[in-house]
């Protein structure tokens, strides 16, 4: 999840690793200061910190978009000559900033992201002498867990004609009817 404090005048970002966020941090004057704190970043540099947020992750890091989460199950339907949401070349596969999936290192194979579970299908590591892609069949039906629902739409974007997204019912409702069942 993506979020964003103050303290001691400083803002600090928790967010999940996304290639392109050491560039565009050090861009706005982020410095990483390891694991247990993070990115932080002056506070004049709050609206530029959550335009990023917003370009990578789709949230601009409050902490109400923790409150409101789905999970989205994907198909995956990408038949073009040219695959271009579902297959990455030397890198893993994200969608609006998660990893959805990645070549393991000995490239024998390929393992989900963080959040993700498949239903059918697998990822794959696709090998030749000289390099290597981690692919995610046709047919494949993965679901990403805990999505902020302000994200819900840049995923269904990012998706565009290369599948099918669909929406679950909000979590906080789940848990409110099962305490509803439980106090019968």
């Amino acid at each position: 999840m993506v979020v964003i404090s103050a303290a001691s005048a400083r803002l600090e970002l928790k967010a999940p690793y996304h290639p392109t966020l050491p560039f565009r941090a050090r861009q706005i004057g982020g410095v990483w200061l390891g694991a247990a704190i993070g990115w932080v970043f002056p506070l004049e540099q709050e609206q530029a910190l959550r335009a990023v947020c917003l370009d990578i992750w789709a949230v601009d890091g409050t902490i109400a978009a923790k409150g409101d989460v789905i999970d989205l199950q994907i198909t995956v339907g990408e038949v073009v000559p040219f695959r271009s949401v579902f297959e990455a070349h030397e890198t893993p596969i994200y969608l609006v900033g998660r990893e959805i999936a990645a070549s393991l290192r000995n490239l024998r194979g390929a393992r989900p992201g963080r959040g993700i579970q498949f239903l059918a299908g697998k990822p794959r590591c696709l090998t030749s002498p000289s390099t290597w892609s981690t692919s995610i069949p046709d047919g494949a039906v993965f679901v990403i867990r805990d999505v902020p629902r302000c994200a819900a739409k840049r995923f269904r974007e990012a998706v565009g004609g290369a599948g099918l997204v669909e929406e679950s019912a909000p979590r906080v409702a789940k848990a409110r009817v099962t305490l509803l069942k439980s106090a019968r």
